[in-house]
């Protein structure tokens, strides 16, 4: 096949969370060539629609879509399948609207509350006023990925002065805030197959030699910054749920459901904390998550026996 693989442009003073883009371009080409296909790359910078024109006239049979941000903007990913629909141009990943709904962590969580599938509580900056004292919460972005603004200095107690100098409105929020989830982490991947998606083993973020002070979130340093505690000391590990087949059946069956009320396909990741009950709560979803050699996603793959070509054939049998 012709396959164009599509991502947004790289500035050369990006940073880490930006550049990997690029990792999951050479991932995808290094298992397209092999395979057969005729390959070729574009990036998608600030004219959308030459960008969508130059796809069009090389008239690709697939389109792989590893677009992460417009205009800089990760709340706009959703535009570029978006029109590749309105061209009538097959890619790759999940359809516009499922990311557009994804993106937006509150929207996600209202459908979540809809359809019956556990999340934390959530509240605007300026409903400071109904948080439970007893309670912690976790003040996130809206709409950012790959943890950008969030690290421990985002949990607090509703006695802390964080939000009581918001003055915006809900409509133009940028922060929400969430109930914190003080237990064990966890990430659950899910990958195309012909009748229903397969979950892959699942993850636990084990937060090894933390302090009893320190709060243990997957933060931006414990991602992307090699130098730092949090980095060395958040590890991923599988098979910790063996004897908890009740608990490992509770969150594979909220993956799925996950993967059915949002309309995902290809692929996606759904992250979730438990509480000291085994109660699962999703904290979001990744539709179109990272596959470069090292994110998690490549990592369940390779655990449940799956080789990266594997993970990229299954990829393109589920194509919009």
């Amino acid at each position: 096949m012709n396959v164009i693989i599509i991502h947004n442009r790289i500035p050369p003073d990006a940073a880490p969370d930006e550049a990997d883009v690029l990792s999951q371009v050479q991932l995808v080409l290094n298992n397209l060539i092999p395979a057969g296909h005729q390959v070729s790359i574009m990036d998608i910078g600030e004219n959308l629609f030459g960008d969508i024109d130059r796809i069009r006239k090389e008239e690709p049979d697939i389109v792989f879509n590893l677009v992460e941000s417009v205009f800089g903007k990760n709340e706009l990913l959703y535009i570029v399948p978006a029109m590749l629909e309105a061209f009538r141009i097959t890619y790759t990943g999940a359809p516009a609207e499922s990311l557009l709904l994804t993106t937006n962590k509150v929207t996600a969580k209202k459908i979540m509350k809809q359809a019956g599938i556990p999340t934390p509580e959530w509240f605007y900056d300026q409903d400071y006023k109904l948080l439970d004292k007893k309670k912690k919460y976790i003040r996130k972005p809206v709409r950012e990925d790959g943890s950008v603004d969030l690290d421990e200095d985002a949990v607090f107690k509703p006695a802390d002065p964080i939000l009581t100098g918001s003055t915006e409105s809900p409509e133009t929020n940028r922060f929400f805030v969430e109930e914190f989830i003080d237990g064990r982490e966890f990430n659950i991947s899910l990958l195309a197959d012909q009748t229903a998606p397969e979950v892959l083993p699942q993850a636990e973020i084990v937060f090894q030699n933390f302090p009893p002070d320190k709060e243990k979130i997957v933060g931006y340093r414990a991602k992307w910054d090699q130098k730092t505690f949090e980095y060395g000391n958040t590890v991923r590990k599988f098979n910790t749920l063996n004897k908890e087949n009740e608990l490992s059946d509770k969150m594979s069956k909220i993956t799925l459901q996950c993967w059915e009320v949002f309309g995902l396909k290809g692929y996606a990741r759904v992250d979730f904390r438990v509480d000291q009950f085994d109660n699962p709560y999703v904290l979001e979803i990744n539709a179109n998550p990272c596959i470069s050699p090292d994110s998690g996603f490549i990592a369940a793959a390779r655990e449940a026996g799956h080789t990266q070509e594997d993970v990229i054939q299954r990829i393109l049998t589920d194509i919009n």
